[in-house]
């Protein structure tokens, strides 16, 4: 006899094996909730460039037992360098003593996004339920459940799909069709609607041999006229770097997305002979590219991250606070996903019929509600960043020395563990062997937060009223 919808286990389907996708299903697998994850791969290991994991990603992970392995395979953060593109030094920073940090005495770690993908996958111990070559054509829900169908033929239902697929999310858009062609939502006397991607920027993402005279463990960062740089070194001196390139200031048009290196060499050439460090230019580590890739850089922010049984995390709800220059892509992902899985254990505990449609909206909406103040502000400084990094215009190029001189107290508090950062509610909080006390115990009391933030926070509002008086 097939159970009733009130004996079974919540069920939740999750499209994406992504960074956010596999923390969830990490997530959940210390709770009561059944789950799957559709992958439109076949490879579990994606490509990409490096990334940072910050305390705030890093406690998260040691929760889940995966902290160790990301040591392991990263490489500490021990500097941060600004420079301006002649090669003049603004500041360097070192990273180790950053107040965070110290704090929290989770250090920040250079890591390959495949690296960290292949330990969200490897450590996972429910491979059977993560299905790869399953491409998401088209989501139907109903009173009860949803079923997601695959492009294969294959199909799956469950209680809530949750759309961890990138920028490009399916599960977004179908969201947003079931908005307004099937239930015609209104808020007052508008219909809501989603937000258009821009794509002001272009990035160019890239994978580079070792050079001797970059330190492992260092950071890069490079302000220029129209474009800045972000170069980081890690495992094996590894060079991952980053170029974000204003679309409006370009001297030749450029593709859209392109991977062909024919191409990139266009693109990049009139940044060949620009200082990313004091005796180090571009060419040097372009001429050592083992891979590349230039991506539009998009910026959205959602209006909805859930509706029905939709609900969306990571790049496909909040897109602009993952653009490099902040280097909490990764950290947001990570901490999305825990935060979600916390509301649904919660609902999951909490209900006698757990497919209950009226309970499951609410509960989504207080986390989206909550999750939405965190991702605003990160929202807002991520395209202050982006802007006054890769200017062409020279008033905010008068910012850029500030921003520079600001950077230890910009990372210290961005990366921060707070009242407002997430954790797995329902797992112990981590006792670092080299810290005295527990980190997890060490959040920031509000009256401190507050008074801390006001370095960033003029910082912030002096970027906001020159970017509203050029228009930008």
């Amino acid at each position: 006899m097939s159970k009733t919808d009130s004996q079974r286990p919540f069920h939740v389907i999750i499209v994406g094996a992504s960074i956010a996708g596999l923390t969830l299903a990490h997530c959940l697998s210390s709770t009561s909730i059944d789950f799957t994850v559709l992958e439109a791969r076949s490879d579990p290991f994606s490509d990409g460039a490096g990334l940072t994991i910050s305390p705030n990603g890093a406690r998260i992970l040691d929760q889940l037992g995966l902290y160790q392995d990301v040591l392991d395979q990263g490489e500490r953060m021990v500097s941060h360098s600004t420079w301006i593109e002649n090669g003049h030094l603004l500041r360097r920073v070192d990273t180790r003593q950053i107040r965070s940090v110290r704090r929290t005495h989770y250090p920040l770690i250079i890591i390959s996004r495949r690296a960290l993908l292949g330990i969200l996958y490897t450590r996972f111990q429910r491979r059977s339920c993560l299905s790869f070559g399953r491409r998401v054509c088209r989501i139907e829900p109903s009173a009860k459940e949803v079923t997601v169908c695959s492009a294969d033929g294959s199909s799956v239902s469950g209680d809530l799909v949750v759309g961890a697929d990138g920028v490009y999310s399916t599960v977004r858009t179908q969201m947003w069709h079931h908005i307004n062609n099937v239930d015609n939502a209104f808020v007052g006397l508008y219909r809501l609607s989603e937000v258009p991607l821009t794509d002001s920027f272009a990035g160019v993402f890239g994978t580079s041999q070792s050079m001797p005279s970059l330190e492992r463990g260092s950071v890069h960062r490079t302000y220029g006229h129209g474009w800045s740089t972000i170069i980081m070194i890690g495992k094996d001196s590894k060079v991952f770097w980053f170029i974000s390139i204003a679309r409006a200031g370009a001297s030749q048009a450029m593709p859209h997305r392109s991977s062909d290196r024919a191409c990139l060499a266009r693109v990049v050439e009139p940044l060949l002979e620009k200082h990313i460090a004091c005796n180090v230019k571009f060419g040097e580590i372009f001429d050592r590219t083992e891979s590349c890739m230039l991506v539009p850089l998009e910026e959205s922010l959602q209006t909805r991250w859930s509706w029905g049984r939709f609900v969306g995390i990571g790049d496909a709800v909040h897109k602009a606070s993952m653009t490099p220059n902040l280097a909490e892509g990764a950290n947001c992902a990570i901490e999305s996903a825990a935060s979600l899985a916390n509301y649904l254990s919660a609902f999951a505990r909490g209900s006698t019929s757990s497919s209950t449609q009226e309970r499951l909206d609410l509960t989504l909406k207080i986390w989206e509600d909550s999750r939405k103040r965190r991702i605003k502000s990160l929202f807002i400084v991520s395209q202050c960043a982006a802007r006054i990094e890769a200017t062409t215009s020279w008033v905010l190029m008068l910012l850029q020395t500030f921003v520079g001189l600001m950077h230890e107290t910009g990372i210290g508090l961005l990366t921060d563990i707070t009242s407002r950062t997430a954790r797995v509610d329902y797992l112990p909080l981590p006792r670092r062997r080299d810290a005295e006390h527990d980190p997890g115990n060490k959040e920031e009391p509000r009256g401190n937060m507050q008074l801390s933030t006001l370095p960033l926070t003029a910082t912030v509002s002096l970027m906001l009223y020159v970017l509203h008086a050029l228009g930008m």
